[in-house]
Formats: C-alpha cells, structure tokens, sequence
C-alpha cells in the first residue's frame, strides 16, 4: 500500500462525517478517470527510413493505469508521408507495449541496428543484472553481461541528468555511464580467506563508511564514469583519466572518436542536483589518441547539455553562475572546435519590456537540435506565461520565438532535416504530439503544426492573463517589476459565481504556464476557479525579476499573491467568501504564509511538501544553499548557520503565524523526500493540533518531491477536493 500512516500516532486525529454531497465526489471520480486515460507523450524522434518523402516516427508513452496502480509505458510509431515540403499526412499508426526493464533503446545512426539496455532479476533471486543488446531489424544479434566484467557498478538510468547512451559514429562502440567500480569491503571480524591476489582483497573496517549521492530524485548516485564497450572484442574501457573529483554524464561523440562530456564537482561534498542547474560543472573533451582531458567550458561557472552542430565544427551548450537562485536566467554559449574559442551566443537578459525576449531558462537541449543549414539552434524555454520554441541563428546571435497562436505550449522534442516533432497543450487542452516544417531563417513563427493523433476535444475551461504593476510596493533595487497570473474558469453559464482556488507555483524560481496540468484540470471540472499565480521570482520574465526575490521570501511574494486574490474576488464570476489555497513546495510555503498572515480570507487551504521553517530545513534537506540564498545570504560550502542568520530565516517562515491561523488545512507529504523532509510538514501539522486548529495530514510512501506515483495522485486530487468541499460549503 502505498499511502501509509506516518511514524507517529494519529489517532488523536479526530475525522468528521461531512455533509458533503457523495455526488460530487462520485463525479470528481469519474472525471479523473477519465482525464488520466488519456495518455501522457513523453517523447517522439524521427527514425531511419530511406524512403524519399516518407517518415518514420517513434513515440513514448505514460498511461496511469487506476486498476494496477502504475503507469504503464507503451510507444507508438508513425508513418508520415510529406507530398511537398510542409504538407505532411499521417498513413500508418501502431501501438506496441514497452518491457519496463528496458532501461534504454537506442538507434544507430544508420538505421540498421538498435542498442538497448535491459535490466534483469533473476527468478530465483540474487542481484540485478545488465545487458547490453544489440538488434537487427530481424532478431538479437549480440549480448554483453556488463556487470560480469566487474569493469564498473551499474549502468546510469536515464535519469535526465547523468545517464546517456550513444553510438559511435562507425557503430563499432557504445558509450555510457555507470557508477564507478568501487573497492569490495569487508568486516575486521569477517574471517573469510578470499582467494585473490593482494590488490584485490577487500579493505576492512570501511563498510559502513558513508556514501554521499546527489539527492532528490537520484539517490543512490554517487560517483559515475564513462565507459566505452567495444562491439567487435566485447571490451569495455572505463574511462580512468577522468578526475576523481568529478560525477560524468551527458557525453557525447566527437567525429574523430573523442567524447565530449559534464564533469560536476562532488568536493567538498554533494548537493542536490535536481533543478539546481548552478551546480560548479564543465564540458570537457576526452582526447581518443592521448586519453588527456581538455576543458572546454568558461572556469567557475555551472555549464551543461553539450551539443555538436552536424559537421563536428561548432558545439553549443548552456551556462549557468554557480550558486545563487536555482533556476536562473542561462547563457547559451558557442565553443568553435577548430579555434578553441568560447563566444556568447545568448546572454542573460535582466528586464526585459513586456513583449521583449526574455532570456533563456532550460536546463537541458534536445539531443537533437540543429537545423539543416548547420548554423541555426533549435530549443524549449519559459516566454512569460507561455512555453516555447527558440531558434538561435548562431552566425547572427539572432533569436526568433515559436509560440503557439492559442496562448498553449510548445515543446519541441526532435529535429531532422528540418522536420519538428512538438508536444503541444494549454490549460484546457490535453497534450499531444505534432509535426511542423521549420520555416526558412527569419520565417520560423509562421511554423504551422499537424496532430500526429487526433486531439482530444478541448475541455470547457476559458483562461486569460492578468498583469500586475505593484507601484506601491517596488523593490529597493530593480525597482517595480511586472508579474503575471493566468486565471481559468469552467464554461457554464448556469453558474453564476464560481469558488476560487488561488494557485502559486514552487521553487519559488519557477513558472505556471498554460500547460495542461491534470490535477487543476480536474478541480475546475469540477466546479472551481483558478488563479495561477507568476509572483515575482517567477522564470521567464527575466534575470532581474528572479533576483528580487532573494531575501524577501514570506513578504513579496506573499504579497504578491494576496494582491492577486483581492483583485480576483472582485469580478462577478468569483465568489468572494469561498476562496482556497493550494500549492507545492514553496508554493505550499506560501499557502501556510497566507493562511497565516491573511487568517480568515482563506476559507480552505492544502499543501503539499511545504517549508515552513526554514532555520530547521537548512540542516536536513539535500539543498542547504536554498535556505541561505533565498534568506538573503551568501552561501558557501563552509557556511555554518549563525544565530543571526538563523533568526532571520526564523522571520521568513510560515511557522512564526501558527497562532494566526484560523483556515482548516490539509497537508500531503511524499515521505521520501530529500528536497523538503517531511518533519517540516509534520511539525507544522503538529504545531497546528496543539493549538486546537483543524488540520488532517496524509503521508505517501515511495513518493519523493513529487507526488505522483498513480495511487498518491488520485488519492490526493479526491482527498483535495473533498477538503475544500467540506470548509467551503
């Protein structure tokens, strides 16, 4: 069972029979059901086909299955033909289910072989095992026990942050990443003789010695290596001249059989890695004749999701300051492989007028994205509310944005001789893959897209953007600074005013867009308002907005929300005493901010993983400099936390308004998260029963961050609404 009582008692917990209507829940069911049956893209690349004017298209993905509880992977496969150059039509669909010990599933470059990595536990039990297989289009060609050559630890999962697998552009070898092999331990009291030379005897006494990882979400990963297998021998080379300071991944093949790859410092010690792309981190080249080891990147900066232009001539990658905010306004840098150069293709852009480019916030690229001309870049990035395409011509640093004309997103996931895959979506449309023809240069926002599927019908939800220009409230250094909330609301026009549920993101250096999110889309089905809330601090509206945040977290963007909901309950959709507040994260930070220094205007509130002290937080969570930077301080990995800096960050949090709160609030925890441990919603829950206020907490287990493993998310999306159903009514 996956949702679980926490460690203490809750018997105290006193549950009250409401007098909600059962039929409202029984329809929030159902339409939960029937909006998780619909299935998520994950990812769709074009595939080798050698016909003129004719595509194949592979696709991956998720279905929640509610009866297994789990999702389910499938992939789908498309056959495009293109009569002329835009006009695509879709001949040939099929549906095949994807073995999840698949790990990864490669094509080489000429077509003719796939490369995959299965995982496999034995029946009978013992330890997991990896292969590595090679396939034809007929049958299994090759096998390769990796783990039996004792050459290394496991094989990285695509993990988005470390793991990769590629070919060598001769297809004799592969490359990818695995945990280091590690000495083989053994107990002083364990009086076993192992009959091996001397080097290879275990050392003694280290076995419970700790092992730091890179926490929320890849635990578990310590210190990771390249390593090349030969095709033809079956050898593998574990890359040994790499620094053993660093953690690799992210590599890549240059044309002459060198590799290009990340390096992330782990000294003094780890932290999380997980949307912190300002980690310290370089591209490095691997050298094939010397084994030496170059840096390519700029010192002192945090660089990552290197990519070479077709012709081997130009690698483009992105760079990041190390320390500071989280997410941040990003670099996109050009390094010439023939002079050695390093130039600025796309720099930080700080405050940027309304309709103005406002800077590049990704932290990675496409494993494919240029153009056919060689000299146009093609990516995702944050424009304000929307997500978006950029296309980057590298000779004229001239950058073009592909937004979607609906007020949606657009996510490109692939690029091949000017053919785009994209996964497109919007507040009240459920995502879907397309194929777009990219525009010739200086044309590309006249892309025009076709649904590989047919859509689903688009939901009764009507959205628009609000701005907002606190004037009375600037901040002492960028001064008044734009911020936005997108607000939706269902079609029903028997339905005169609607409850609002005010809605403020986490990180806090993240963004709402007007993608489709399932949970929302389910509460304003069923009979709610929302209001998305881009306080400032949000992403995509430049470098200069995220940094006003620092120091003034539990003031501006509290106030910033608050202004929100006031300006919100003021229209006649809007019923003004039956207002809720929801969020995650730091947004469930500013939920228990808002409940507590606006007691009373809030007639329901849940959060999920919030901070509410961040003095506590600093010494459990896997990102210590979060609680340093977003306090207003400077972080450094010798920081100890004074009694000042700790009463500062004491003044910041949500807790100092327990008294206040007069809101009934339900919690959620994910029990395995490392990012915000759960004892900071617990003490909060705990704090509030003390003082007799009505609170319920839920606990899941073997769900982190995030909530969503598929049980965790039902049960949360239902439990949420019955919540506010029973303190709005």
């Amino acid at each position: 069972m996956l949702i679980t009582p926490l460690k203490y008692s809750t018997t105290q917990l006193q549950i009250e029979e409401s007098n909600r209507d059962l039929n409202q829940l029984t329809s929030a069911v159902e339409v939960y059901k029937r909006l998780v049956s619909h299935p998520d893209p994950v990812v769709a690349w074009f595939s080798y086909n050698g016909i003129q004017n004719q595509m194949s298209i592979n696709s991956v993905w998720n279905q929640s299955d509610l009866d297994r509880l789990e999702k389910v992977k499938f992939t789908k496969s498309y056959l495009v033909s293109e009569s002329s150059p835009g006009k695509f039509e879709v001949n040939h669909r099929n549906i095949s289910s994807s073995d999840s010990n698949i790990m990864y599933n490669e094509e080489a470059p000429s077509g003719e072989f796939n490369a995959i990595i299965r995982k496999f536990t034995p029946k009978k039990g013992g330890e997991e095992k990896q292969f590595i297989e090679i396939w034809n289009h007929c049958k299994k060609i090759k096998q390769y026990d990796v783990l039996s050559k004792e050459k290394h630890g496991k094989i990285c999962t695509k993990d988005g942050q470390f793991g990769c697998l590629h070919w060598s552009k001769d297809e004799t070898k592969l490359l990818y990443v695995s945990e280091r092999k590690t000495p083989k331990m053994a107990s002083y009291f364990d009086t076993k003789k192992a009959d091996k030379p001397e080097e290879e005897q275990p050392i003694r006494g280290h076995e419970h010695d700790f092992k730091q990882d890179w926490g929320e979400q890849l635990v578990g990963k310590h210190k990771l290596a390249l390593n090349i297998l030969d095709l033809n021998s079956g050898d593998i080379n574990t890359l040994d001249t790499i620094p053993e300071d660093l953690s690799v991944g992210q590599a890549i093949w240059t044309p002459d059989g060198g590799i290009i790859f990340v390096g992330w410092k782990h000294e003094p010690y780890r932290l999380g890695l997980v949307y912190c792309p300002i980690r310290p981190s370089a591209v490095y080249l691997w050298d094939s004749k010397t084994s030496n080891i170059k840096q390519l990147s700029d010192e002192n900066r945090a660089s990552s999701s290197p990519n070479l232009s077709p012709d081997g001539s130009k690698l483009i990658y992105l760079d990041n300051q190390v320390g500071g905010p989280h997410r941040q306004c990003a670099r996109l840098m050009m390094y010439d492989m023939k002079s050695g150069t390093n130039t600025v293709l796309v720099d930080v852009v700080k405050n940027p007028k309304a309709d103005e480019f406002p800077g590049i916030y990704r932290q990675s690229l496409p494993q494919r994205c240029w153009a056919a001309d060689g000299k146009r870049v093609v990516f995702n990035s944050v424009w304000r509310h929307q997500a978006g395409i950029l296309v980057v011509d590298t000779e004229t640093k001239k950058i073009t944005p592909i937004l979607c004309k609906s007020g949606g997103c657009l996510k490109i996931t692939d690029i091949h001789q000017d053919r785009m895959l994209v996964v497109r979506s919007n507040i009240n449309q459920q995502p879907y893959f397309s194929i777009s023809q990219l525009p010739e240069s200086g044309k590309e926002s006249s892309a025009e897209f076709l649904p590989l599927d047919d859509p689903e019908p688009p939901l009764d939800i009507s959205f628009k953007i609000l701005k907002f220009q606190p004037t009375s409230r600037p901040h002492p250094t960028f001064g008044v600074n734009e911020y936005e909330a997108i607000l939706a609301i269902p079609k029903d026009v028997e339905q005169k005013k609607w409850p609002l549920i005010v809605f403020p993101h986490g990180g806090p250096h993240s963004v709402h867009t007007t993608d489709f999110l399932l949970l929302p889309a389910v509460f304003m089905l069923s009979g709610f308002a929302m209001v998305y809330v881009n306080y400032r601090g949000s992403c995509g509206y430049g470098d200069d907005n995220i940094r006003s945040l620092p120091g003034r977290v539990g003031d501006q963007d509290v106030k910033d929300c608050q202004e929100v909901a006031e300006s919100v309950i003021k229209l006649d959709q809007i019923d003004e005493n039956k207002v809720a507040v929801f969020g995650g994260s730091h947004g469930g930070f500013l939920t228990a901010h808002l409940i507590g220094q606006y007691p009373g205007f809030y007639k329901a509130a849940c959060c999920r993983n919030p901070a509410t002290n961040i003095a506590v937080k600093i010494a459990t969570t896997d990102i210590p400099d979060w609680c340093y930077v977003e306090a207003g301080f400077e972080f450094t990995y010798s920081s100890l936390p004074t009694g000042e800096k700790l009463t500062e960050m004491w003044k910041m949090s949500p807790m100092q308004y327990v008294d206040k709160v007069e809101t009934p609030i339900l919690i959620m925890l994910g029990l395995e998260d490392a990012r915000v441990p759960p004892k900071q919603g617990e003490e909060y829950y705990k704090q509030l029963r003390a003082r007799n206020k009505k609170a319920r907490l839920i606990g899941y287990s073997d769900n982190s961050h995030p909530i969503q493993t598929v049980e965790a998310s039902a049960d949360s999306c239902i439990n949420i609404l019955d919540w506010f159903w029973q303190h709005l009514d």
